[in-house]
């Protein structure tokens, strides 16, 4: 075999291989393998006056986001629980937390740490290493709920945190809600005592909504993982 044939025979053979590690490089490329991930705790703090005096809860969610992958798509996700505040003889009031818990940050922060919130790739970051609060905006507040009965999901009720005297009666309103990024850790234990249909099986959770979900409130679709969730 001549030099000439010997070099055009081992480029064709190796064009497989280098055809192969191009596309597992993609592959892993648009999975997000190599992809910078910015996370952070953050506090969420709800402040209520009942009849004159303050009372709050507050909870820790994890949140992580990565860079753009293949597809131009920032992924994210989240776990922890409700914030949840004890009225008394009022009843309970939950924060729930949902998909808006990861954006919830760009909206409070944006300004104080001087990016624009389409800015991921420098927003995120600043907010990873910002350690500080900051009152949410009110047009940002987590949903709020109540129950009438906790240990029945369908007695679930939206509670308007302009007017929580509709839901609750006179002599009590919201004072602010509070988000604060932090070293605290995340910490479950507190919703699950008190809404026991979250450890029901799934089928009796159904049958307690007729097959479909109890959990029904207007302009909102609901599920236990608003309440906790403990995987993101």
């Amino acid at each position: 075999m001549t030099s000439s044939n010997w070099v055009v025979t081992s480029v064709s053979a190796a064009r497989p291989s280098l055809v192969l590690a191009l596309v597992s490089a993609l592959f892993l490329t648009s999975c997000g393998l190599f992809a910078d991930v910015w996370q952070w705790n953050q506090k969420l703090t709800v402040e209520v006056l009942v009849d004159g005096k303050v009372v709050s809860g507050s909870a820790v969610s994890h949140i992580w986001w990565q860079e753009a992958n293949a597809f131009d798509v920032y992924p994210s996700g989240y776990k922890g629980e409700a914030t949840v505040v004890d009225l008394g003889q009022r009843g309970k009031l939950f924060a729930l937390i949902g998909e808006e818990t990861t954006y919830i940050a760009q909206y409070t922060l944006d300004d104080k740490l001087g990016y624009s919130r389409g800015d991921y790739e420098g927003l995120l970051p600043a907010i990873m290493r910002f350690r500080g609060a900051k009152d949410v905006p009110r047009d940002r507040y987590p949903v709020l709920v109540t129950f009438t009965d906790t240990s029945n999901p369908k007695t679930i009720r939206k509670v308007d945190p302009h007017n929580l005297s509709a839901t609750f009666g006179p002599g009590i309103s919201l004072v602010r809600v509070v988000l604060e990024i932090t070293d605290e850790k995340t910490a479950f234990g507190k919703v699950e005592p008190i809404l026991p249909w979250l450890s029901w099986p799934r089928e009796r959770f159904l049958a307690a909504g007729g097959g479909i979900t109890p959990l029904k409130i207007p302009g909102e679709s609901i599920g236990r993982t608003n309440f906790v969730r403990k995987g993101s």
